[in-house]
């Protein structure tokens, strides 16, 4: 193994734990309320109403609202990136996008999944589109900065 790919591989591992402690590392609110409905209260599953949300307070003229928008729009695709980036990276059979973006679909829905059934935060169907829109641009990121192997001439 070249240093190159040890040092790719030890950042995706340090980029892994700090996801999984941003996204899981947080308390669960006490609530009277059964957990069924607290589930309920936890899980968005109509496209676009979140971002639709947070679009429109972007405009708002209190800037508390206007930085929480920009924060969950912006951070829900920045945090991504290096998924799609360093999947590629760190793992050969997922060099090509195609292979790659439903790999980081799949890793993106079981986050969402974990977040809805333990409470930690909110299974959102608009999380998953920014995320993905992240992962893809990762993705695409990697594609312009590592120079495509050349192929091998065939011996004669």
């Amino acid at each position: 193994m070249d240093k190159r790919g040890t040092i790719e591989k030890w950042v995706f591992a340090l980029y892994a734990l700090g996801m999984l402690v941003l996204l899981f590392h947080r308390e669960v609110p006490e609530s009277p309320a059964p957990y069924l409905e607290q589930l309920s209260r936890h899980v968005n599953l109509s496209p676009l109403r979140t971002i639709r949300l947070y679009w429109g307070l972007l405009s708002h003229p209190r800037p508390p609202l206007v930085r929480l928008a920009a924060i969950n729009l912006a951070g829900n695709i920045v945090l991504f990136i290096p998924l799609g980036y360093l999947l590629r990276a760190v793992f050969p059979k997922l060099r090509k996008p195609l292979r790659a973006l439903p790999v980081c679909a799949a890793i993106i829905c079981l986050v969402e999944l974990g977040q809805m059934v333990t409470l930690r935060g909110t299974c959102d169907v608009d999380d998953l589109i920014l995320n993905l829109i992240g992962a893809a641009l990762g993705c695409g990121l990697y594609s312009l900065t590592v120079p495509k192997p050349k192929n091998k001439p065939e011996p004669t």
